[in-house]
């Protein structure tokens, strides 16, 4: 086992084209809100795409399509809106989640639906593969270096009910800890980096939206070449509750679903679920 200090190094040796790729293969998953005075806003979370040996579908957590303040309820009170996938440069594609949808499952918080890799090159976006010997994808070690990129809301700028630009926040850290049931990251600013040029997130940052984010590690061969493995789905970010029963003020922690709970067909391990959770 390497020693913190030396994880550590290996983290800040892996720099902005590690953060840059990890960046390039998430997109907003997202849908648009009129307000009361007619401006339209967007509400979203993270969104990635899996190839595996069977299957090419799109990933992201459960919670943003169900439950609570997510597009599902929003459709029941305001009516029926598609979700859109964001591109570059502020372009976007209708996404009918009913005609896509795989399979969800809201304890899990993971849901996957159907894509192709023409449509994800046309919102110019990248399909993750990653190294891997079968499926799952070997978890990994406490202390190994992670990356993960989403989409906090508050970067978010609409630009039309068509169009919006999101602001990608990207990180690397280590493992703090790796259950049956997740993988979770203690947060260390000295790690962060915002890829579009506006600065390191402050302290309290909202990091809504970033739900849905692929958790990946890095391992750094003997020839010095960085391989990055899918670790899991981030279902929960920094809590910026201002109830001090829910938030601990300097205890930002990011949590990922493992990536076990993920056939390589795109259907979720409703099994392996509950008999872990018994």
């Amino acid at each position: 086992m390497i020693t913190e200090e030396e994880a550590k190094d290996i983290v800040r040796r892996m720099g902005k084209p590690t953060l840059e790729f990890a960046a390039s293969i998430v997109a907003p998953i997202y849908w648009p809100v009129r307000n009361a005075d007619g401006t339209v806003i967007a509400r979203n979370g993270t969104a990635f795409f899996l190839k595996t040996d069977q299957a090419v579908f799109g990933v992201t957590a459960a919670h943003v399509i169900e439950g609570r303040n997510s597009w599902r309820s929003h459709c029941e009170i305001h009516g029926n809106t598609k979700l859109r996938l964001g591109g570059r440069n502020g372009n976007s594609v209708s996404f009918d989640w009913d005609a896509r949808s795989i399979d969800i499952n809201l304890g899990m918080d993971i849901a996957t639906f159907a894509i192709s890799e023409r449509e994800i090159e046309q919102i110019d976006r990248i399909v993750y593969s990653g190294f891997r010997n079968g499926w799952p994808p070997a978890p990994p070690k406490e202390r190994q270096g992670i990356i993960y990129a989403g989409f906090p809301a508050v970067g978010t700028r609409v630009m039309s009910p068509h169009a919006a630009q999101f602001g990608v926040l990207c990180g690397t850290g280590l493992v703090s800890s790796v259950s049956e049931l997740n993988i979770s990251s203690l947060l260390e600013r000295p790690y962060l980096e915002a890829t579009l040029g506006e600065g390191v997130p402050p302290e309290n940052f909202d990091f809504g939206g970033i739900s849905g984010a692929p958790m990946l590690y890095v391992t750094l061969t003997q020839a010095g070449l960085f391989l990055n493995s899918f670790a899991g789905v981030i279902f929960s970010g920094p809590n910026t509750s201002e109830n001090a029963g829910e938030a601990i003020k300097g205890f930002e922690l990011i949590r990922a679903r493992r990536a076990r709970f993920i056939r390589a067909d795109g259907f979720l391990d409703h099994s392996t679920w509950e008999s872990l959770r018994l």
